[in-house]
């Protein structure tokens, strides 16, 4: 009896084993063979969790790390996260082609964002919804006067207001994000709300807050947005942030939009909307009269003023952030920017939007710090929206499409010893500036930034004000500054303090 019941345990043991076997040999198979056919070539990753472990594995800055895949698959590479599925476009060709096709210019759902708010803005919605929503923000900006130079006024009066509060350091030591970022985020106010606030202003500090939460706690790419696996897994702490946060910035939103309701009074805005708020709600007021249906909504308006925002102040600031930056860090470059704006400028005044054709530098700066700063590394998502091929590849539908700006900023075909700042390679033998189409900080496509006429102004009007004023150096006694980057969904500058000395005399 004995020797029996050891035999039997033993034949249980092999069983249990020999079943565990088989049920991982199944799922390894089913994950290897379930992968479409003619994929762009990439990584395998894990079962079930494709490249995941890896990509949370990464120490270095994410998009350096994906670069690497061309040299190994190419300039088009695909891999799974977490059974989804990630097509990488790595140059700018590549890149040109993709985002000129329909198929491609969806957008992927912002699935935590759909648990604290369902709905979708003009950044996030694809189709029709996005095909209105977009025609209606352009249209409106222009009326408001975006791209205009009837609205330099709105942007140099903010300027004003950014040159006061740091004249009243008096060369102290300083950090410039908080300054910067309330001037742009200011403008932005400016076109929403048909108003600028006070720096101390509560709610005004609150809505930066919420802003900068966000964006630290997304990542690179936005990548924990776009994976549905993740608004699944709310239990984790990193997910329970960003819902607070999220939740946090709507709160914020409503509460200015009210406010600015109450100052303005509802039958003002309905007559003649004097900022973007006003006339999407004079818009979303005409088509219920009218009977027609509109994917102008409340929840739409909503997500479409967190756009402007979102876009408006992280990546305007962020570059204005790296520009000073490298003012500080190059010092001779500095100089030379300020000699031309004095040499056209003079002192008596501040620069205008019509003298821009007779500053190329300044012009050539600003490019080389969009270059070299890649405040969008990996720019804004693409949903594959029907089944297509690109590059005689498949992509299916749903797949998530990403575009590594930075690896064609970085290209040394296309721009010789890429890690140096020179402005120089935006001037032709005549010292004047010269576009390189390859150089795509607001992206490329049927989808490129609708906010690239509202950025380019309050770059250079904000950058050159701040350049014939100021002359930014390091404290004394500091040591120079690096050129470490912190990684969210922008690509900013570390922390770094500085001084602004008045050039007055």
């Amino acid at each position: 009896m004995p020797a029996s019941m050891d035999l039997y345990d033993v034949w249980n043991h092999i069983n249990v084993r020999t079943a565990l076997l088989g049920v991982t040999l199944f799922m390894i198979l089913f994950w290897v063979f379930r992968r479409p056919r003619n994929l762009p070539p990439g990584p395998r990753g894990w079962p079930l969790l494709g490249y995941l472990p890896q990509l949370a594995m990464i120490k270095g800055p994410i998009h350096e790390a994906l670069g690497e895949l061309s040299q190994r698959y190419g300039s088009l590479v695909s891999f799974s996260v977490a059974n989804h599925l990630v097509v990488l476009l790595q140059d700018y060709d590549v890149m040109k082609e993709a985002f000129a096709q329909h198929e491609l210019s969806g957008r992927p759902t912002l699935e935590l964002s759909q648990l604290t708010l369902p709905g979708y803005g003009v950044v996030t919605a694809c189709g029709e919804p996005w095909v209105e929503l977009r025609r209606f923000s352009i249209t409106t900006l222009r009326g408001l006067g975006v791209g205009k130079s009837s609205f330099e006024e709105h942007i140099t009066t903010e300027t004003k207001c950014l040159m006061e509060e740091i004249r009243k350091t008096k060369g102290e030591i300083l950090n410039p994000r908080h300054f910067v970022q309330n001037a742009v985020s200011n403008v932005i106010c400016s076109v929403v709300f048909g108003r600028r606030f006070e720096y101390t202003d509560t709610q005004f500090k609150r809505l930066l807050e919420a802003l900068n939460n966000i964006f630290e706690l997304i990542g690179a790419g936005g990548v924990i947005q776009f994976v549905p696996i993740f608004a699944k897994m709310q239990f984790l702490p990193f997910v329970k942030k960003i819902i607070h946060t999220n939740l946090s910035f709507d709160e914020i939103l409503y509460q200015l939009l009210f406010r600015r309701n109450v100052q303005q009074g509802e039958v003002e805005y309905n007559e003649n909307p004097r900022d973007f708020a006003g006339a999407f709600m004079k818009a979303m007021d005409d088509k219920e009269e009218q009977g027609v249906h509109t994917y102008l909504t409340p929840a739409s308006m909503q997500y479409t003023l967190g756009d402007l925002f979102g876009a408006g102040t992280e990546t305007t600031s962020t570059t204005l952030l790296w520009a000073l930056h490298f003012m500080v860090g190059y010092p001779e470059i500095q100089t030379r920017v300020q000699k031309d704006i004095d040499r056209v400028v003079g002192r008596n005044r501040l620069p205008r939007l019509s003298d821009k054709p007779e500053l190329p530098y300044v012009e050539a700066v600003i490019s080389e710090v969009q270059r070299l700063g890649n405040t969008v590394p990996l720019g804004v998502p693409h949903k594959c929206i029907e089944d297509t091929t690109l590059r005689g590849y498949h992509i299916p539908k749903g797949a998530t499409i990403v575009a590594n700006l930075w690896s064609v900023h970085s290209d040394p075909s296309e721009w010789p010893n890429p890690s140096e700042f020179r402005p120089d390679r935006f001037l032709d033998e005549d010292g004047k500036f010269v576009r390189r189409e390859k150089l795509i900080p607001f992206g490329i496509g049927r989808r490129v930034c609708l906010g690239e006429q509202l950025a380019r102004m309050k770059l250079y009007i904000i950058f050159s004000c701040l350049l014939h004023q100021f002359t930014f150096q390091t404290p004394e006694g500091a040591a120079p500054l690096g050129f470490k980057a912190c990684q969210g969904i922008t690509l900013a500058p570390a922390p770094f303090e500085i001084c602004a000395n008045p050039r007055d005399n």
